[in-house]
């Protein structure tokens, strides 16, 4: 094996340890749904070096999370001066402003940090190396701006109480071809509604917003979850994502809540 290829094995062993990581509960308990959805972080940091996109950055997330205590910093060194307790403060990383030698000397920063601080990097796009440099060097999730706002927040939570987040079309791009399409569920063997199901997890909606949306119970979601990893083979919502990318065009949620043809290697819109 060259070296490259070793590289790329190691990327995807990582990879795939933060991503079954995501679903695993931290010390001291599980990470649910009911705990993503309501308990907020105590303070939330948002480092941006760019102060209009830190103000619109602290106003929306202000908005979101009411209970919560919003700072604002250029950088992770000026942050260190603030004193909060790093068992309940989340930051919020962004690198959009930065370039490439600014985002390395941040993430040298962050891996001093003390770990029982959750971080979380904010970036333009979805960057499968970036994403992957930051949780080497000790971040806990990476999303992009191409996530909604709900989609954003929920991840931040996720982070909050233990969960490592990597959005789908960021891991996507690190899956080689490790299991013939033919050993996979064909589109026919899955219902129409899992088909749906799906589509809204390649999309990161959480389960109580993909129930709103196809007019069902959170509990029947659950439900239709559990077949499509048995049908997948998956081993959490990530791994249905990424092995959903070998199906042939399935239907999808439409505006209206109605189903409609759209391809699974095509990029929905987020929420």
């Amino acid at each position: 094996m060259n070296t490259a290829d070793q590289s790329g094995s190691k990327d995807r062993r990582l990879l795939n340890a933060e991503s079954e990581s995501s679903f695993s509960p931290p010390a001291g308990g599980a990470v649910s749904l009911e705990a993503v959805a309501t308990v907020a972080p105590k303070t939330i940091v948002v480092i941006e070096r760019n102060s209009f996109f830190r103000d619109c950055l602290v106003c929306s997330i202000g908005r979101m999370c009411p209970s919560s205590s919003v700072l604002a910093c250029a950088s992770l060194s000026e942050m260190q001066g603030l004193g909060c307790d790093p068992s309940s403060t989340v930051v919020l990383l962004s690198i959009m402003s930065l370039t490439q030698r600014e985002i390395e000397a941040e993430f040298d920063v962050m891996t001093g940090c003390d770990r029982r601080q959750r971080t979380m990097v904010l970036a333009e796009t979805d960057n499968l190396d970036e994403a992957l440099s930051a949780l080497r060097r000790g971040a806990n999730g990476y999303i992009s701006t191409s996530a909604g706002l709900e989609v954003f927040i929920h991840a931040l939570h996720f982070v909050a109480v233990g969960g490592t987040y990597v959005p789908a079309q960021c891991v996507l791009l690190a899956r080689s071809a490790e299991a013939p399409v033919a050993t996979l569920a064909s589109p026919g063997s899955l219902t129409g509604r899992e088909c749906a199901v799906i589509q809204a997890i390649r999309q990161g909606k959480p389960n109580k917003v993909i129930a709103y949306e196809l007019n069902m119970c959170e509990s029947t979601v659950k439900v239709h979850v559990r077949h499509i990893m048995k049908k997948l083979r998956a081993k959490n919502r990530t791994d249905v994502a990424i092995k959903a990318a070998d199906l042939a065009p399935t239907p999808s949620i439409g505006a209206n809540g109605a189903l409609s043809s759209l391809g699974f290697a095509k990029r929905a819109s987020m929420i």
